[in-house]
């Protein structure tokens, strides 16, 4: 009750203070001493992205929209020094201008697992157009780091190719000397008829120099057959391999070939119609309350100077 009737004795006073205070803080947040600022907002969910260990695509997402290099290069598309007000040729004016960047440029992740950027600005074209530009730098961030993997796995696989085509080119030469010089072609055919006519033509009571003949090719084939049939195996092997790593080959060159998307914007951006802050009732509303509580205490002081001094 005697705080209330001190409210009521100075309530005068403290009106007066409450609606000056009021009125400063109006004036304060007004245009003529804090410029107002638009918000640019998009939503995005990640396409494309290929996570490593144990981190989601999400947090993938997040880490390229959060990387220096876009930061660096944001600021310097959109002279956002200049834009700022930050002297770049003082001491500390990089930590300052990234600051700013932060205050005006925030980036994370929803309870949805989306990502929401929200980027202020005194000029909403410009604040949509940041919003854009960090959308498409990640893009193009992620595109050459896949990019850039899957070179590695073309040249890897180039290698694979390379091998085993000179292997089959080795065993391609092998096969034909046999071919030519011993007259190999299919071992297991060769043998049933060469055994078939053989016994023919004993049977039939044959020249010898018919035998002699074919007893040649039957030579041949006993001292160069177990060759040729491995040779024939390692060959269809290693053929089939190629082949393999040929379909793996073609798949990593078409994927570092590819121009993809790495985000579903599922929230464009747009230049907002509405300035964003200042929030100027909050503003009016703070001084007005601080002024008012500041007076309150000035007055329980004035009231009290004799309890204070005997205190004293």
């Amino acid at each position: 009750m005697s705080f209330l009737r001190l409210i009521y004795k100075w309530r005068l006073q403290l009106l007066v203070v409450f609606v000056c205070a009021g009125g400063i803080g109006l004036l304060l947040s007004s245009e003529w001493f804090i410029k107002p600022k638009y918000k640019s907002t998009a939503v995005l969910y990640p396409a494309n992205l290929t996570p490593y260990g144990n981190e989601t695509a999400t947090e993938q997402m997040l880490q390229l929209l959060q990387s220096a290099d876009i930061r660096t290069t944001i600021c310097q598309r959109f002279n956002l020094a200049d834009r700022y007000q930050i002297d770049m040729n003082k001491k500390g004016a990089y930590s300052a201008l990234y600051d700013t960047y932060s205050d005006n440029v925030d980036i994370r992740r929803t309870e949805f697992e989306s990502v929401k950027i929200d980027v202020y600005d005194t000029d909403p074209q410009q604040a949509c157009s940041i919003v854009d530009s960090i959308i498409g730098m990640m893009n193009m961030k992620a595109r050459i780091l896949q990019r850039s993997k899957t070179a590695e796995v073309v040249n890897l696989l180039k290698e694979e190719l390379d091998y085993k085509q000179a292997e089959i080119d080795t065993l391609e030469v092998s096969l034909k000397i046999l071919r030519e010089k011993y007259g190999l072609l299919d071992y297991y055919i060769q043998t049933k008829e060469a055994l078939k006519r053989y016994y023919k033509l004993i049977t039939s009571g044959a020249t010898k120099d018919r035998l002699v003949e074919l007893d040649g090719i039957l030579k041949n084939l006993e001292a160069k057959g177990a060759q040729s049939v491995s040779l024939k195996q390692m060959h269809q092997k290693a053929y089939e391999s190629y082949s393999e790593i040929r379909v793996q080959y073609d798949k990593a060159l078409s994927d570092s070939r590819k121009v993809l998307t790495y985000a579903n914007v599922v929230a464009k951006p747009y230049p907002s119609d509405k300035k964003s802050t200042p929030v100027r009732w909050v503003i009016m509303c703070i001084c007005a309350i601080s002024a008012f509580v500041f007076s309150l205490l000035v007055i329980v002081v004035v009231e009290n100077k004799g309890f204070f001094s005997k205190l004293k």
